[in-house]
């Protein structure tokens, strides 16, 4: 994406935005999580949105889990699964949330942002593949470094705000070179909540790096008889209430797009 001076004013395309404004009188809005942060929303009608947190909104920063998103879109789409309850068994391995611990199918790896999941999955795409998906979709710095099975964790994919969010519009649009059925089971398997004539579609993520300062991201769309889509990223600095922190990801979401006029659906549980 093309970043002019002042205004953050970009070229026009079907998932750009035609102008992003400068809003840090919403600062304080996003603060109120408890947490600092930086916030990216458009229209995909008008074209128009916001940008909270100046330089931050084209910063890139590791995607973390909402990778899992175009990760079992690529994966659908080259047919390495079958579909989303395509199921891997656990290795008996003992990992940190009790919820990964048995056999996971790939819908179940994304709602419950299942690490060792697309870790086996990855090296089922291959890396020729995996460059090749991430140039199609344009996403982020498309470098999937040395470790196939790690690239999105360890630092070396990349992504800004404002790339997320053209992201999440071009899989909305079907801007995307790859099959219909791979785009809606994405989609559905996306799919957080809906109410008042919209869908949630969204992914959180959560780049954890000790000692340094943690990224925690919910990035997607509101979709109904208007689309928006945005990026949420939030930091905060060891020690934190990592209770606090995740539930900040929705909050401040919910916060900010009330300002903007849109009413976020609860999460189905």
């Amino acid at each position: 994406m093309r970043l002019l001076a002042l205004g953050l004013l970009v070229s026009v395309a079907c998932s750009s935005p035609a102008a992003l404004q400068k809003r840090d009188d919403l600062l304080p809005t996003l603060r109120s999580s408890g947490f600092d942060g930086v916030f990216v929303a458009w229209e995909a009608r008008t074209g128009k949105g916001v940008c909270v947190g100046g330089d931050l909104c084209s910063t890139r920063f590791p995607p973390a889990s909402t990778f899992k998103v175009p990760h079992a879109l690529l994966a659908l789409d080259y047919g390495v699964v079958s579909g989303p309850e395509e199921r891997f068994k656990w290795d008996g391995k003992k990992r940190w949330l009790d919820v990964w611990n048995k056999d996971h199918t790939l819908r179940g790896g994304i709602r419950h942002s299942v690490v060792w999941y697309f870790r086996r999955l990855a090296p089922m795409i291959g890396g020729a593949r995996m460059r090749k998906g991430l140039a199609r979709l344009r996403y982020g710095n498309q470098s999937i470094g040395t470790k196939l099975d790690l690239f999105w964790l360890d630092g070396s994919l990349k992504i800004s705000p404002i790339e997320q969010v053209r992201f999440w519009h071009g899989l909305h649009s079907g801007k995307f070179k790859t099959t219909m059925r791979a785009r809606q089971q994405t989609l559905d398997m996306a799919t957080l909540g809906r109410a008042n004539g919209y869908t949630l579609r969204a992914k959180t993520g959560w780049d954890r790096r000790s000692g340094k300062t943690n990224h925690g991201w919910l990035t997607g769309c509101l979709d109904g008889p208007k689309r928006i889509c945005f990026a949420t990223l939030l930091f905060a600095k060891d020690p934190f209430d990592l209770k606090k922190f995740i539930r900040a990801r929705f909050s401040a979401t919910a916060a900010m797009l009330a300002k903007l006029g849109y009413v976020m659906p609860k999460r189905d549980k």
